[in-house]
């Protein structure tokens, strides 16, 4: 039952994963920060399409557009009868959130639908302060289908203990323990569920006695009083969620007892047959002659040995196919590691576009009041200035889009140490400003090329600066240090960080998958990047700085000048 449970709760997580950092990426979307910074009676419905061809690519059930005060100036539901446009939803939790600069997730009764959904939501931030909030909601009204079995029942419930879902309806929206009149109107204030009764459905006092019981004693969907229960639990931490599976112990003992009789029957009738054909055998063995058995042995050996050839190719086949799965699925996970880091650095695309932007639209205003007194020398330089930004931008464009570039081929080739350091720099450069590090370029060997693809190699710099960036938030005076030198047929590229550092344990972990010191983190990310460098035969170490911080090292092999 356990494991059925836990089955539920993880299928459960897997459905709300999907959808948790989708209102952060979207939130910097520059047509929802004009929407914002427009007039109140603006109309709005370009925005609520918007939002309605992202429900449908996302199979989000709604998301809309809240503004400071809470009302909804847009929504993928515009056009339907319940829509939530002209509605205030400040009331709601996950707005009093996301309005303060934080991430959002709650589970409530849709107001105006009545359907059960979770929410996510993220603050919209225009030119440094927050003007609204962007908000997905995400239908729980399918939970059942993720079950799928009769004979137990199951109830999921928030942390006051409240069932939000039950495979019983005559639980539903009650609570397993008694709730004291804080609480209780605390949860009709957020008109999370609507007007539910509340009232406890078990004979327990707390929910501190949850893990200490033994079996959970709840009234009967049928009226007929109480009836005792064996259960399983699974608490979804993060989403707040606790799911108990529940088996009835009238049921159960009944069942065990139908078990204990047919397995006494299949015994004896095995015992039966056992005995039978333990006197034929016997009389098998008196009859055959050695020349017989003999025979025997031999095609049966031959048989096996002809099963075993072909079981072993069967082996070969499906090992040859896993390997070509394998190869494939690495290729799309290094790829959604970059798509993962040009998301978290879009803020800082968007930035370096807009400036060159609102740039060359100066330029062009000025050059038509010019050009209206004719002073085309003017006009001229700023048409060429124009032409410089543009430049600018194409180079900014092409420089992401490099580096978001799927690879095709599994060749290694040649990389420039020092092209991709400068590559790697352009990427996270807007970071490292924004952040106020002081960046230091140590020992630049120019004409140093080692066998690596230059695209992945250029991918493990960039995480491993973005990484350093993360670990100097609390520092001081943050400076990162990239420094190159050669042993022998060796290079070694080092970037070394001044922050707080790790400790033994962490550095003894730090490559492990899923393993992170971040609380938002995936722990995949120097996973991916030591198994990228150990395809190019290279290595890639993490060690104390002796002033503080880490260093990260990649070793690779050399490719001199005649070998290219």
């Amino acid at each position: 039952m356990f494991n059925d449970v836990q089955r539920l709760g993880e299928k459960l997580e897997a459905e709300l994963s999907r959808y948790s950092q989708l209102p952060s990426v979207l939130s910097h979307d520059p047509r929802l920060k004009a929407t914002l910074d427009v007039k109140a009676h603006h109309d709005h419905a370009p925005t609520s399409q918007l939002l309605w061809q992202w429900a449908q690519e996302t199979a989000a059930d709604t998301i809309y557009l809240l503004n400071e005060s809470g009302e909804t100036i847009a929504s993928s539901n515009w056009q339907e009868a319940d829509s939530f446009v002209g509605f205030n939803f400040a009331y709601r939790p996950y707005f009093s959130e996301a309005i303060k600069g934080q991430l959002g997730r709650y589970f409530a009764l849709g107001q105006h639908s009545a359907q059960r959904g979770y929410y996510f939501s993220a603050p919209v931030t225009v030119q440094g302060h927050i003007r609204g909030v962007l908000t997905i909601k995400v239908n729980l009204e399918e939970i059942s289908q993720l079950w799928g079995y009769d004979t137990l029942d199951f109830t999921l419930m928030d942390k006051h203990s409240v069932i939000f879902y039950s495979s019983r309806p005559s639980w539903l929206y009650n609570t397993l323990v008694p709730l004291d009149k804080r609480t209780k109107q605390t949860v009709i204030d957020s008109r999370q569920y609507g007007n539910a009764p509340l009232a406890a459905v078990s004979t327990l006092d707390f929910l501190t006695q949850l893990p200490l019981a033994e079996s959970l004693t709840l009234k009967d969907t049928d009226d007929h009083g109480y009836q005792r229960y064996f259960f399983a639990q699974y608490q979804m931490q993060q989403a707040g969620i606790n799911i108990i599976a529940l088996s009835n112990v009238k049921k159960a003992y009944n069942n065990i007892a139908q078990a204990i009789f047919l397995f006494v029957v299949f015994y004896s009738l095995l015992v039966l047959v056992m005995a039978s054909w333990h006197q034929t055998l016997k009389a098998k063995k008196k009859l055959a002659t050695l020349n017989d058995q003999l025979e025997l042995l031999v095609a049966e050996r031959t048989k096996n040995l002809s099963e075993t050839n072909q079981e072993l190719r069967r082996t070969i086949e499906q090992y040859e196919h896993s390997q070509a799965e394998l190869r494939q699925t690495q290729s799309e996970l290094l790829q959604a590691a970059k798509l993962a880091m040009l998301g978290e650095l879009s803020a800082g695309i968007n930035h370096e576009i807009n400036q060159p932007l609102a740039a060359i639209r100066t330029y062009a205003e000025n050059s038509q009041r010019l050009l209206a007194r004719e002073k085309y020398a003017v006009v001229e330089s700023n048409l060429k200035q124009i032409v410089d930004l543009n430049i600018m931008v194409s180079e900014i464009i092409a420089k992401f889009k490099v580096f978001a570039r799927k690879n095709t081929q599994n060749n290694i080739g040649h990389a420039a140490v020092n092209d991709s350091i400068h590559s790697a720099l352009g990427i996270i450069h807007n970071k490292i400003i924004q952040h106020g590090v002081t960046l230091r370029l140590e020992d630049p060997l120019p004409s140093l090329v080692v066998k690596a693809d230059p695209v992945q190699f250029e991918q493990v710099l960039v995480n491993l600066l973005h990484n350093a960036i993360q670990a100097l938030t609390q520092s001081p005076s943050p400076q990162i240090a990239i420094s190159t030198h050669r042993d022998k047929n060796m290079a070694i590229i080092e970037v070394t960080d001044n922050g707080s550092g790790m400790t033994d344990e962490q550095l003894k972990h730090i490559f492990d998958p899923f393993y992170t010191t971040k609380s938002d983190g995936l722990g995949l990310g120097l996973t991916i990047s030591k198994r990228i460098i150990e395809s190019f035969s290279g290595q890639l170490n993490v060690q104390h700085a002796p002033k503080g911080g880490v260093i990260f090292s990649i070793t690779l092999n050399i490719i001199e000048e005649g070998t290219k």
